[in-house]
C-alpha cells in the first residue's frame, strides 16, 4: 500500500468498525463542470468538481481519482453499513462520530489540526495532517444521517494543478435535494 494510500485510509477510517463501500474498478459517471477543465462528481448526494484529466474509478458510493502524475488524491463515500442503511439517527450524532473517528486516527501523523468548519453548506469537521512527504485534508459532513466522508492527499509541496484541485473540491461541493427532502 502507498504512504499516501496509509494516510488517507487511516485519516478517514482509522478506528472505524463501519463497512465501507469499495471504489469498484469501472468509471463513476460525470458530468461537464462549469470549467472546461472540470468534471462534476456525485457521491449519494454530494456533488463536487475534479479535474477532468485525473483517473476515476468507483461508482454511485465512493469515488476514487487520482492524477496523472499520481502524487493526488481525492477519494469520496458515504459511509454505510453493510445493508445500505443509514448510520446516525440525526446529524449531530453522526458528526460527533465523524469527529471521534477522526481524533482516534490522529496520533498517527504529524503536524495535526482538527477543527469544525463547512463543507457543502453543512456544518463538518476537517481534519489537516502530515505523513513524510504527503499532506492530507479530510472532512467529514452529515446530511439526514448519512456521513460523508471526502479526503485530498497530495505530495507536498502541492504542484499548481493539485493546489487548484484541492481549493475547488470544498469550494465547488453540494448536497442535492433527494428523496425525502
Amino acid at each position: 500500500m502507498t504512504r499516501r494510500a496509509v494516510l488517507a485510509a487511516a485519516l478517514l477510517c482509522s478506528g472505524c468498525t463501519v463497512v465501507h463501500q469499495q471504489a469498484q474498478p469501472t468509471t463513476p459517471s460525470s458530468r461537464p463542470a462549469g470549467d472546461g477543465g472540470q468534471l462534476l462528481y456525485t457521491v449519494g448526494r454530494l456533488t463536487f468538481e475534479a479535474p477532468a484529466g485525473w483517473a476515476a474509478s468507483g461508482d454511485a458510493r465512493h469515488v476514487l481519482l487520482e492524477s496523472g502524475a499520481r502524487d493526488a488524491r481525492i477519494d469520496a463515500e458515504v459511509v454505510t453499513r453493510g445493508s445500505g442503511d443509514k448510520l446516525y439517527p440525526d446529524d449531530a450524532t453522526c458528526l460527533q462520530a465523524a469527529d471521534a473517528v477522526l481524533a482516534r486516527g490522529a496520533a498517527k501523523y504529524t503536524a495535526v489540526r482538527r477543527h469544525s468548519t463547512t463543507f457543502a453548506g453543512r456544518k463538518a469537521v476537517v481534519q489537516e495532517a502530515d505523513q513524510g512527504p504527503w499532506h492530507g485534508w479530510a472532512w467529514a459532513v452529515c446530511d439526514r444521517g448519512e456521513q460523508y466522508r471526502i479526503f485530498f492527499t497530495g505530495r507536498s509541496p502541492l504542484r499548481d494543478e493539485a493546489l487548484r484541485a484541492m481549493r475547488r473540491l470544498p469550494a465547488s461541493a453540494a448536497l442535492t435535494a433527494g428523496p425525502g427532502a
